[in-house]
């Protein structure tokens, strides 16, 4: 018996999608990105800038310790460093200015080499050529501490490269051998940090692409699910919720009835449309869809609290559910729809009582009925079967004695 091939989802799941060699993305996605990138440097700048200001107060005391000539030199430029580096830190703290936060660093990466060249030819010891490789090691820190990104870096990391070119071949100050061993130094340093921050940003981009596809797949999946649940839930005639719909209802407000969820009582109003059989054999049944949808219309529309809702029991049946509705309220607004329904003037000759359609209603209280949606349900039907068998287009409810009584 041969393998069944094994099925694999054919859904985009962001590794799929190739990015192009230059990392750039269609307009829309690239801001969104940018976004992104900025918040994700934003969360560890503050822990780098504590960092490189330390380096920085290190390579100080070092200079003093080596010479405290060449530390009355340095110890300004290191200070404009922590200065940029702290205002650094701060950017990318608020929401708000971190559109400038990569500038910043920059700002903070060209002071180190910049500082770095200057000090390189103003101070006087023997070991001053390694001032000049803080150009490399501001690239570096551009590129993996700061994280700026990889376009940026690059332009960045070619003009700290050509003023240190100018710098070194430019004076006097320092053997050209040592400036070529310098240059090649930096070079490759460089060449290293930005292939580094080019691999980083590749995947970190291709990790924000996973995620914009997965949050496409959720929404569409929510939106599905949305449309599957309205399927399952509301009477597509009528618009009403259906009878799965309305239990389900039913049982939440329910729930909450004498735990502090609902201040008054919860009232149940179920009516009918009297001798629909008779209308749909009369006016045929696309009449009397039209039917049900005009009268489901007149308790939609009167239906105010939030929380009411009508449903479609079943066939020409309908409940109205009302919270925060005192028994007195509920019957005003049953006696109310029943009137603007008859006000319809919809013909129905069919109609034993009357020459247009009309309902009959039955009324029940959660306060009168156990706190239970079949017992209300049925303390609702006692009093409709009442209302049809007092003649009909009329209200009745089941009382606070549990008698059934027609207005």
């Amino acid at each position: 018996m041969k393998n069944e091939p094994q099925r694999t989802s054919t859904l985009p799941n962001g590794n799929d999608i190739r990015l192009p060699w230059h990392l750039r993305l269609p307009a829309p996605l690239e801001r969104d990105f940018a976004d992104y990138f900025r918040g994700s440097v934003a969360s560890v700048t503050p822990w780098a800038a504590a960092s490189l200001v330390a380096l920085l107060i290190l390579a100080l005391i070092v200079e003093y310790t080596i010479s405290p000539e060449a530390a009355a030199v340095t110890w300004r430029p290191r200070l404009l460093c922590v200065m940029l580096i702290v205002a650094t830190a701060l950017i990318a703290r608020r929401a708000d200015w971190r559109r400038w936060l990569h500038v910043s660093s920059l700002a903070v990466a060209f002071a180190v080499a910049l500082t770095g060249n200057w000090m390189g030819l103003n101070v006087d010891h023997a070991m001053a050529f390694g001032l000049f490789l803080q150009t490399p090691l501001a690239i570096l820190m551009a590129c993996v501490v700061l994280r700026v990104p990889f376009h940026l870096a690059a332009v960045s990391s070619l003009a700290m490269l050509g003023i240190l070119v100018l710098t070194l071949f430019g004076s006097d100050r320092v053997d050209r051998d040592l400036s070529l061993v310098l240059l090649l130094l930096s070079v490759a340093s460089a060449s290293m940090s930005l292939f580094g921050q080019y691999i980083y940003e590749r995947l970190l981009r291709q990790h924000f692409l996973s995620e914009n596809v997965l949050f496409q797949h959720r929404d569409e999946l929510h939106s599905a699910n949305r449309i599957l649940e309205n399927q399952a839930t509301v009477d597509g005639l009528t618009g009403c919720l259906n009878r799965r719909g309305m239990e389900n209802r039913l049982d939440e407000v329910l729930h909450g009835f004498g735990r502090g969820g609902v201040s008054e009582r919860i009232t149940l109003v179920l009516f009918d449309i009297d001798f629909f059989k008779q209308y749909n054999d009369t006016y045929g049944h696309l009449a009397g869809d039209d039917c049900l949808k005009t009268v489901a219309s007149i308790p939609r529309s009167m239906a105010q609290n939030s929380k009411d809702f009508v449903a479609r029991y079943g066939g020409e049946e309908f409940v109205v559910v009302l919270v925060d509705t005192s028994l007195k309220d509920a019957l005003v607004f049953a006696e109310r729809m029943r009137t603007r329904i008859e006000q319809l003037g919809l013909p129905h000759t069919g109609s034993r009582i009357s020459q247009v359609v009309t309902i009959s209603v039955g009324v029940a209280s959660a306060g009168n009925c156990d706190n239970d949606a079949t017992n209300l349900i049925k303390c609702a039907d006692e009093a409709l079967y009442q209302a049809k068998g007092a003649g009909r287009n009329r209200v009745a409810y089941m009382s606070d004695q549990g008698r059934v009584v027609t207005l």
